[in-house]
């Protein structure tokens, strides 16, 4: 396998004005030396912007613009666009979704006392518990029907 030329910059910070110099020197020297090497022949781009070495199949390196360091002026732009700007139907549905809906009279939160064996037969009916010691009391107050 030929050797990729390598493009290291995790010892720069591009917010320092000397590093950004030293990262587009040291991206330039890997565009050359990269150019070159793809000139030569014996590679080609896979669909996902990889150069493959075509003798053994390796993936050696990406495209070029994929490693390029972005300048100023785009380093201003936003990084992308947002979901609903993307994908507004799917960000509308997920809009709609968000939560329960409102109910015309919620339901208020209180601390009650019960003995556990109540507790523990509304619990044996499983899932909704709170809702069937809701039902009981309202039948038990003569109040028949569902309050919501």
């Amino acid at each position: 396998m030929t050797k990729w030329p390598a493009f290291i910059t995790r010892d720069l910070d591009p917010e320092v004005e000397e590093d950004g110099a030293e990262m587009m020197r040291r991206w330039r020297a890997y565009d050359r030396d990269m150019k070159a090497l793809i000139a030569k022949g014996g590679f080609h781009l896979d669909e996902d912007g990889w150069w493959v070495e075509t003798a053994s199949g390796e993936l050696v390196g990406p495209d070029p613009d994929l490693e390029r360091p972005m300048g100023a002026d785009e380093l201003d732009e936003p990084a992308g666009k947002t979901v609903a700007e993307a994908f507004p139907e799917f960000a509308a549905a997920m809009e709609k979704r968000r939560g329960r809906p409102p109910v015309a009279k919620p339901r208020r939160q209180v601390s009650i006392r019960l003995d556990p064996d109540v507790i523990a037969h509304f619990k044996a009916g499983g899932k909704g518990w709170q809702t069937r010691i809701n039902d009981a009391l309202r039948r038990a107050a003569g109040l028949e029907g569902r309050g919501d």
